[in-house]
Protein backbone atom coordinates (compact mmCIF):
# COMPACT_ATOMS: atom_id res chain seq x y z
CA UNK A 1 0.00 0.00 0.00
CA UNK A 2 1.66 3.18 -1.35
CA UNK A 3 -0.50 5.53 0.94
CA UNK A 4 -2.96 5.72 3.88
CA UNK A 5 -5.94 4.18 3.93
CA UNK A 6 -8.60 5.86 5.79
CA UNK A 7 -11.64 3.60 6.88
CA UNK A 8 -14.34 5.12 8.44
CA UNK A 9 -16.59 2.81 10.71
CA UNK A 10 -20.02 3.60 12.28
CA UNK A 11 -19.34 2.22 16.08
CA UNK A 12 -21.97 3.13 18.15
CA UNK A 13 -26.06 4.95 17.53
CA UNK A 14 -27.19 6.56 20.57
CA UNK A 15 -30.79 8.72 20.82
CA UNK A 16 -30.47 12.04 19.35
CA UNK A 17 -26.26 11.63 18.48
CA UNK A 18 -23.88 9.61 16.90
CA UNK A 19 -20.32 8.67 17.45
CA UNK A 20 -17.43 8.40 14.67
CA UNK A 21 -14.61 6.18 14.55
CA UNK A 22 -11.51 6.90 12.49
CA UNK A 23 -8.92 4.63 12.35
CA UNK A 24 -5.92 5.83 10.54
CA UNK A 25 -3.62 3.16 9.22
CA UNK A 26 -0.29 2.96 8.43
CA UNK A 27 1.64 1.32 6.04
CA UNK A 28 3.95 -1.17 7.71
CA UNK A 29 7.02 -0.84 5.89
CA UNK A 30 6.75 2.89 6.80
CA UNK A 31 6.61 1.67 10.40
CA UNK A 32 8.73 -1.38 10.40
CA UNK A 33 6.42 -2.88 12.38
CA UNK A 34 3.78 -6.23 11.94
CA UNK A 35 -0.40 -5.63 11.64
CA UNK A 36 -0.87 -5.99 14.96
CA UNK A 37 0.94 -3.11 16.10
CA UNK A 38 -0.68 -0.93 13.66
CA UNK A 39 -0.91 2.77 15.54
CA UNK A 40 -4.62 3.66 15.44
CA UNK A 41 -6.54 6.75 16.43
CA UNK A 42 -9.72 7.15 17.30
CA UNK A 43 -12.00 10.74 17.34
CA UNK A 44 -15.01 10.81 18.81
CA UNK A 45 -17.66 13.50 17.98
CA UNK A 46 -21.10 14.09 18.79
CA UNK A 47 -23.84 16.57 17.65
CA UNK A 48 -26.63 17.57 20.20
CA UNK A 49 -30.65 18.33 18.98
CA UNK A 50 -29.86 21.68 19.99
CA UNK A 51 -27.19 22.42 17.84
CA UNK A 52 -29.51 20.88 14.87
CA UNK A 53 -32.51 22.98 15.92
CA UNK A 54 -29.73 25.95 15.42
CA UNK A 55 -28.15 24.60 12.43
CA UNK A 56 -32.12 24.39 11.00
CA UNK A 57 -32.70 28.23 11.77
CA UNK A 58 -29.07 29.05 10.08
CA UNK A 59 -30.94 28.08 6.96
CA UNK A 60 -31.68 31.45 4.70
CA UNK A 61 -35.38 31.27 4.46
CA UNK A 62 -37.09 31.18 0.54
CA UNK A 63 -37.80 34.34 -1.56
CA UNK A 64 -41.26 34.64 -2.77
CA UNK A 65 -39.92 34.03 -6.72
CA UNK A 66 -38.01 30.43 -5.24
CA UNK A 67 -41.55 30.03 -3.10
CA UNK A 68 -43.48 30.55 -6.62
CA UNK A 69 -40.89 28.43 -8.56
CA UNK A 70 -41.56 25.26 -6.27
CA UNK A 71 -45.55 25.30 -6.55
CA UNK A 72 -45.41 25.64 -10.20
CA UNK A 73 -46.43 22.28 -11.46
CA UNK A 74 -47.88 23.05 -15.07
CA UNK A 75 -44.36 22.69 -17.05
CA UNK A 76 -45.17 25.26 -19.21
CA UNK A 77 -42.60 27.19 -20.86
CA UNK A 78 -42.41 30.94 -19.12
CA UNK A 79 -43.51 32.57 -22.04
CA UNK A 80 -46.38 30.49 -22.06
CA UNK A 81 -47.23 30.72 -18.37
CA UNK A 82 -46.78 34.30 -17.98
CA UNK A 83 -48.27 35.34 -21.33
CA UNK A 84 -51.97 32.74 -20.80
CA UNK A 85 -51.84 32.17 -16.78
CA UNK A 86 -50.15 35.22 -15.06
CA UNK A 87 -52.08 37.68 -17.90
CA UNK A 88 -48.64 39.87 -17.84
CA UNK A 89 -47.36 41.21 -21.57
CA UNK A 90 -43.96 38.82 -22.64
CA UNK A 91 -41.48 40.57 -24.87
CA UNK A 92 -41.98 40.28 -28.54
CA UNK A 93 -39.00 37.91 -30.05
CA UNK A 94 -40.45 36.00 -33.17
CA UNK A 95 -41.13 37.32 -35.95
CA UNK A 96 -44.22 35.99 -36.32
CA UNK A 97 -45.48 38.20 -33.43
CA UNK A 98 -44.54 41.30 -35.23
CA UNK A 99 -47.68 40.48 -37.90
CA UNK A 100 -50.02 43.34 -37.72
CA UNK A 101 -53.00 41.65 -36.39
CA UNK A 102 -51.22 39.92 -33.92
CA UNK A 103 -49.46 43.40 -32.61
CA UNK A 104 -53.07 44.45 -32.63
CA UNK A 105 -54.76 42.00 -30.54
CA UNK A 106 -51.47 42.09 -28.31
CA UNK A 107 -52.68 45.80 -27.67
CA UNK A 108 -56.28 45.19 -27.50
CA UNK A 109 -55.01 42.60 -24.63
CA UNK A 110 -52.88 44.16 -22.88
CA UNK A 111 -53.39 47.91 -23.44
CA UNK A 112 -50.04 50.36 -22.30
CA UNK A 113 -48.27 47.57 -20.84
CA UNK A 114 -47.36 46.39 -24.04
CA UNK A 115 -45.81 49.58 -24.83
CA UNK A 116 -46.98 49.59 -28.04
CA UNK A 117 -48.05 52.39 -30.08
CA UNK A 118 -51.87 52.54 -30.62
CA UNK A 119 -51.84 53.66 -34.16
CA UNK A 120 -51.00 49.69 -35.08
CA UNK A 121 -55.02 49.58 -34.25
CA UNK A 122 -56.05 51.82 -36.90
CA UNK A 123 -56.25 50.61 -40.68
CA UNK A 124 -53.28 51.95 -43.12
CA UNK A 125 -54.41 53.73 -46.30
CA UNK A 126 -53.99 50.84 -48.72
CA UNK A 127 -56.52 48.52 -46.26
CA UNK A 128 -59.13 51.92 -46.04
CA UNK A 129 -59.13 51.83 -50.24
CA UNK A 130 -59.31 48.17 -50.43
CA UNK A 131 -62.25 47.92 -47.28
CA UNK A 132 -63.90 50.83 -49.63
CA UNK A 133 -64.22 49.11 -53.21
CA UNK A 134 -64.62 46.49 -51.45
CA UNK A 135 -68.23 47.94 -50.04
CA UNK A 136 -69.02 48.98 -53.43
CA UNK A 137 -68.93 45.97 -55.04
CA UNK A 138 -70.05 43.88 -52.71
CA UNK A 139 -71.78 45.74 -49.79
CA UNK A 140 -75.31 47.77 -50.56
CA UNK A 141 -75.10 51.74 -50.59
CA UNK A 142 -76.24 53.84 -47.09
CA UNK A 143 -79.55 54.26 -49.31
CA UNK A 144 -80.08 50.84 -50.18
CA UNK A 145 -79.61 50.17 -46.09
CA UNK A 146 -82.07 52.44 -45.26
CA UNK A 147 -84.68 51.34 -47.62
CA UNK A 148 -84.14 47.90 -46.25
CA UNK A 149 -84.59 49.17 -42.58
CA UNK A 150 -87.28 51.21 -43.32
CA UNK A 151 -89.51 48.21 -45.70
CA UNK A 152 -88.59 45.89 -42.26
CA UNK A 153 -90.36 48.24 -40.03
CA UNK A 154 -93.16 48.65 -42.34
CA UNK A 155 -93.37 44.52 -42.57
CA UNK A 156 -93.30 44.50 -39.03
CA UNK A 157 -95.99 46.95 -38.35
CA UNK A 158 -98.57 45.74 -41.17
CA UNK A 159 -97.66 41.68 -39.35
CA UNK A 160 -98.45 43.11 -36.17
CA UNK A 161 -101.40 45.14 -37.44
CA UNK A 162 -102.59 41.88 -39.10
CA UNK A 163 -102.05 39.83 -35.30
CA UNK A 164 -104.24 42.85 -33.89
CA UNK A 165 -107.20 42.26 -36.27
CA UNK A 166 -107.26 38.91 -35.87
CA UNK A 167 -107.52 38.99 -32.40
CA UNK A 168 -110.31 41.66 -32.74
CA UNK A 169 -112.25 39.30 -34.81
CA UNK A 170 -111.50 36.13 -32.52
CA UNK A 171 -112.78 38.37 -29.20
CA UNK A 172 -116.00 38.81 -31.93
CA UNK A 173 -116.53 35.16 -31.82
CA UNK A 174 -115.57 34.50 -28.97
CA UNK A 175 -119.48 33.94 -27.27
CA UNK A 176 -120.51 32.20 -30.53
CA UNK A 177 -117.75 29.69 -29.88
CA UNK A 178 -118.34 29.20 -26.49
CA UNK A 179 -122.04 28.53 -27.15
CA UNK A 180 -120.92 26.30 -29.73
CA UNK A 181 -119.23 24.35 -27.41
CA UNK A 182 -121.53 23.85 -25.02
CA UNK A 183 -124.36 23.25 -27.54
CA UNK A 184 -122.06 19.89 -29.10
CA UNK A 185 -121.19 18.95 -25.55
CA UNK A 186 -124.98 18.50 -24.83
CA UNK A 187 -125.44 16.99 -28.22
CA UNK A 188 -122.68 14.27 -27.54
CA UNK A 189 -124.34 14.19 -24.35
CA UNK A 190 -128.45 13.25 -25.54
CA UNK A 191 -126.63 11.17 -28.21
CA UNK A 192 -124.99 8.78 -25.37
CA UNK A 193 -128.01 8.76 -23.26
CA UNK A 194 -130.29 7.88 -26.51
CA UNK A 195 -127.44 4.88 -27.34
CA UNK A 196 -127.91 3.86 -23.64
CA UNK A 197 -131.68 3.83 -23.94
CA UNK A 198 -131.52 1.75 -26.95
CA UNK A 199 -128.97 -0.91 -25.40
CA UNK A 200 -131.28 -0.70 -22.55
CA UNK A 201 -134.48 -1.41 -24.87
CA UNK A 202 -132.43 -3.75 -26.56
CA UNK A 203 -132.09 -6.36 -23.66
CA UNK A 204 -135.35 -5.80 -22.86
CA UNK A 205 -136.22 -7.59 -26.23
CA UNK A 206 -133.41 -10.07 -25.79
CA UNK A 207 -134.90 -10.75 -22.39
CA UNK A 208 -138.20 -11.14 -23.91
CA UNK A 209 -137.58 -13.11 -26.81
CA UNK A 210 -135.71 -15.71 -24.62
CA UNK A 211 -138.13 -16.19 -22.07
CA UNK A 212 -135.65 -15.07 -19.24
CA UNK A 213 -133.17 -12.00 -18.01
CA UNK A 214 -129.80 -12.84 -19.64
CA UNK A 215 -126.53 -10.22 -18.90
CA UNK A 216 -125.31 -8.70 -22.78
CA UNK A 217 -121.66 -10.02 -21.79
CA UNK A 218 -123.07 -13.56 -21.73
CA UNK A 219 -121.88 -14.70 -25.15
CA UNK A 220 -125.65 -16.51 -25.23
CA UNK A 221 -126.78 -12.50 -25.61
CA UNK A 222 -125.16 -11.95 -28.74
CA UNK A 223 -126.30 -15.15 -30.50
CA UNK A 224 -130.10 -14.46 -29.70
CA UNK A 225 -129.62 -10.45 -31.03
CA UNK A 226 -128.31 -12.31 -34.59
CA UNK A 227 -131.18 -14.73 -34.26
CA UNK A 228 -133.40 -12.31 -33.44
CA UNK A 229 -132.25 -10.06 -36.26
CA UNK A 230 -132.43 -12.90 -38.70
CA UNK A 231 -136.13 -13.49 -37.91
CA UNK A 232 -136.55 -10.04 -38.33
CA UNK A 233 -135.03 -9.50 -41.77
CA UNK A 234 -137.30 -12.83 -43.04
CA UNK A 235 -140.35 -11.59 -41.82
CA UNK A 236 -140.01 -8.34 -43.57
CA UNK A 237 -139.10 -10.00 -46.53
CA UNK A 238 -142.21 -12.35 -46.15
CA UNK A 239 -144.15 -9.06 -45.14
CA UNK A 240 -142.83 -7.21 -48.69
CA UNK A 241 -143.37 -10.58 -50.55
CA UNK A 242 -146.96 -10.19 -49.24
CA UNK A 243 -147.66 -6.46 -50.33
CA UNK A 244 -146.51 -7.29 -53.79
CA UNK A 245 -149.11 -9.84 -54.05
CA UNK A 246 -151.99 -7.94 -52.41
CA UNK A 247 -151.24 -5.26 -54.96
CA UNK A 248 -150.99 -7.66 -58.34
CA UNK A 249 -154.70 -8.82 -56.89
CA UNK A 250 -155.69 -5.47 -56.57
CA UNK A 251 -154.54 -4.59 -59.90
CA UNK A 252 -156.26 -7.87 -61.88
CA UNK A 253 -159.37 -6.97 -59.65
CA UNK A 254 -159.36 -3.50 -61.37
CA UNK A 255 -158.72 -4.76 -64.59
CA UNK A 256 -161.30 -7.31 -64.58
CA UNK A 257 -164.17 -4.66 -63.24
CA UNK A 258 -163.13 -2.28 -65.96
CA UNK A 259 -163.91 -5.19 -68.76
Amino acid sequence: MGSSVNIWKLCLFQRKHFSVSQYNILPSRLLGTSTSNFATEKVETEISPVDDALEDLRKPELSEQEILQKRFKARLPERIYRKHILKEPVPIESKYDYQRYRLRGYYARFGQESKLNPGICWPTREEMLETMKYDEIFEPSLQERIQNVESKILEEEKRKKEVEDEVDKNMANLDKWISDYYAKIERKEKKTEELKQQRERLVEEISEYLGYDIDPRDPRFKEAVEQRDKEKKKAMKLKKQQESYDKMIEKLRKIAESK
